[in-house]
């Protein structure tokens, strides 16, 4: 039987996090056509985007390029820990290991970019436009974000 290991906020920080090759391929669109300077942008909103969903996403591979934990979910420890909170709290998976983690991120990442991906569908998109009509559907399917 093996030992499972809680999750730790270092561990988080260190830890290499990636989505599918094509989840990654349409995060890498989406900071273009936004013009985000950098890789962790629209992944941040796109696993905050599924956090705003109930329900839990599908699982999803993880082929894509890695961005580690401090990059992806920022190098305050404060910060660290309002999203690991956060994707707990939505797997309610008890006593979540590192890799159930780093699958559970990967899951919201692919969900929320695929949801962003609906949106962005030209090559040149208003940073402003998108977070509009990311708060128009919400607010219209009823979700508090």
């Amino acid at each position: 039987m093996s030992v499972k290991h809680p999750l730790q906020i270092g561990d988080v920080a260190r830890a290499d996090f990636r989505t599918s090759l094509q989840s990654d391929s349409e995060n890498s669109r989406i900071q273009k056509a936004c013009v985000f300077m950098f890789r962790y942008q629209p992944a941040r909103l796109a696993i905050a985007l599924s956090l705003s969903d109930v329900s839990p996403p599908a699982p999803s591979e993880l082929g894509g390029k890695p961005i580690k934990g401090d990059t992806l979910f920022g190098q305050d420890e404060a910060d660290i820990t309002y999203w690991i909170a956060l994707l707990v709290q939505h797997s309610s998976i008890p006593e979540i290991s590192r890799r159930e983690f780093q699958e559970c991120v990967a899951a919201h990442w692919a969900r929320g970019i695929a949801l962003i991906n609906n949106i962005v569908q030209d090559d040149n998109v208003q940073i402003e436009t998108l977070i509009a009509q990311l708060m128009q559907s919400s607010f219209s399917e009823g979700k508090r974000i």
